[in-house]
């Protein structure tokens, strides 16, 4: 391959994930550890990146060199583990997330958008809204990353972002205009939530006040959701659908199709995830994922028995809190 083809293929690869070219240049400054002039120079074709250069951004970004040079194996991909910081987001960690965002909301004119899921966590994004519970989330994550600060006394001290709140909120609108949403849930997945937040309260790790926060919001959430369930959409219009699984899973696992992006998702480490862009792990993901769907128990729109008994069982089950 030419250099100034490996050149433009790198930067197409690096906008992908850094949509705003002003971002993108003081991003790849810091990775490069060069200046301004030089990086734009760079930007403009004027001087190519060397291959040290490309190894560094690539490994920076997650991006793969051999998809980039035509010589990738679409057999032999191996999921790259998207590692989000989300206590002291850098500029690769908004990055990273403004890629989903902007993938989403350039989506919304394809012709036909999906994301399937079997679920054994809640999924983050409906609960955005419930502010103890989100803070729930991160705090695990800061528990499992070694990263729980010892100013940390309850889920009070727990502060996200502003802009990393604002990315998710703006991903989770962005979601509500994918033409067909669907979760497989197994059906224990509340009891993992309420077993983790007895573990945590047992230890003393959150305290009193906390778990009767979580609760509450663990009943408004089951409230919202049923609502959900009960019209079968988002209040965009767009499907949302909820079934459930006669059995339980070891993992989450998603996928996103649209017209011009299949990917693939394992959740891992509470708040992250393995991601492939692999056509034949997409098509195993989506057909795994749909033949539970099958399998399954519809409760949006129809099933109102099994849907009523469904959610008065957790709201049972959060009451022991």
């Amino acid at each position: 391959m030419k250099n100034d083809i490996f050149h433009k293929n790198l930067l197409n690869a690096v906008r992908e994930r850094v949509p705003q070219n002003k971002h993108m240049a003081g991003l790849l400054m810091d990775i490069l550890h060069i200046g301004k002039e030089a990086m734009y120079r760079r930007l403009r074709g004027e001087v190519l990146f060397s291959f040290d250069e490309a190894a560094a951004i690539a490994m920076e970004l997650g991006l793969s060199l051999d998809t980039i040079i035509g010589a990738d194996d679409s057999r032999n991909k191996p999921f790259q583990l998207k590692l989000t910081e989300y206590v002291n987001p850098t500029p690769k960690d908004y990055a990273q997330m403004e890629y989903y965002v902007t993938a989403l909301k350039v989506a919304r004119n394809d012709s036909y958008t999906e994301i399937g899921s079997s679920a054994n966590l809640l999924p983050q994004t409906l609960c955005l809204n419930f502010t103890y519970l989100t803070k729930f989330f991160t705090f695990k994550w800061m528990y499992q990353s070694f990263k729980l600060s010892r100013d940390v006394q309850s889920l009070e001290d727990i502060d996200m972002p502003k802009d990393l709140y604002d990315v998710l909120r703006r991903y989770e609108e962005e979601l509500m205009y994918v033409d067909y949403t669907y979760y497989v849930w197994d059906r224990l997945l509340f009891q993992y939530l309420i077993n983790d937040i007895q573990f945590f309260a047992n230890i003393r790790y959150i305290t009193t006040e906390d778990v009767a926060a979580l609760k509450e919001d663990l009943l408004k959430c089951v409230d919202r959701m049923e609502a959900i369930a009960i019209k079968g959409q988002y209040d965009s219009g767009n499907t949302l659908q909820f079934y459930l699984s006669g059995i339980n899973f070891d993992a989450t696992y998603s996928y996103l199709q649209t017209d011009t992006v299949n990917m693939s998702y394992v959740k891992a480490f509470t708040l992250n995830s393995f991601v492939s862009q692999d056509v034949a792990t997409f098509d195993r993901f989506k057909k795994w994922i749909d033949s539970l769907k099958r399998l399954s128990t519809l409760i949006s729109v129809s099933g109102g028995i099994e849907r009523a008994k469904f959610f008065n069982d957790q709201r049972t089950l959060i009451n022991t809190l």
